[in-house]
């Protein structure tokens, strides 16, 4: 089980996400329109492994967002559940996305 407050102070992201591909919330951290938020980034998600299925370029295992005003790293396992971090510095992309690597395999 990922403990997400856990892994939010770990990282330094603002906030993080625990929810299914089809955007049904688990469990928020520090984030105001949590379900809105879980739906949007799991449609993303879907979307992107369907494109990565047309194209046959293997299972979808993460996606990134980056803007000019931060970063979101979303996450899914071979079951469908996604976990996503949200960060307002750039400069923690490398440790976000190092560690979302890692996070459903422990």
């Amino acid at each position: 089980m990922i403990d997400l407050q856990t892994l939010v102070e770990e990282t330094g992201a603002e906030s993080g996400l625990s929810f299914n591909i089809d955007g049904i919330l688990n469990e928020s951290v520090n984030l105001e329109y949590d379900g809105n938020v879980a739906a949007m980034i799991g449609m993303i998600l879907k979307m992107c492994l369907e494109m990565s299925e047309d194209v046959n370029n293997g299972d979808l295992k993460q996606v990134m967002i980056k803007n000019n005003d931060g970063i979101v790293v979303a996450t899914k396992n071979q079951d469908d559940n996604c976990i996503a971090l949200l960060s307002k510095d750039l400069s923690k992309m490398g440790l976000l996305l190092r560690r979302m690597d890692s996070v459903f395999s422990n």
